[in-house]
């Protein structure tokens, strides 16, 4: 059951690296462009000019891991917190108070269930092994 919810985790992990490589939601598509001011702003500091890649921490695949546990799975970024800024949620959900658009990167929806083809790929991992053991 451990390495169904290793692949599990892994599903996800790609998913998440998939939405930062693409700049896009597996829910809706292509994300809300930066403002030209923005982007003249992270050349003018030398950063990325891509979209939710300014230093590269929450968009850097080495910084999310998946890692399995007793009752399900873990997928995590191992970012620092940007001085109580709440950064990876803000940016998935949107916030109104500080203009900033939701661009969601983590496969859940609004209601935190699971796009269909995570689910897919979890429950046919899952069947494949219950096969496996009733072979045995």
């Amino acid at each position: 059951a451990r390495s169904i919810m290793a692949g599990a985790g892994e599903s996800i992990r790609n998913s998440i690296i998939d939405s930062f490589k693409n700049e896009r939601s597996i829910f809706n598509g292509k994300w809300k462009s930066l403002k030209p001011a923005t982007i003249k702003q992270k050349i003018k500091d030398g950063k990325n000019k891509g979209i939710l890649k300014r230093d590269g921490d929450l968009s850097n695949d080495l910084n999310w891991q998946s890692e399995p546990t007793k009752s399900g799975v873990k997928v995590f970024n191992n970012m620092q917190s940007k001085s109580g800024f709440k950064y990876g949620l803000v940016h998935q959900y949107g916030s109104r108070k500080k203009n900033i658009p939701a661009r969601s990167f983590l496969p859940i929806d609004n209601n935190n269930v699971l796009h269909q083809s995570i689910r897919s790929v979890i429950y046919k991992d899952t069947k494949d092994f219950i096969v496996k053991i009733a072979k045995k």
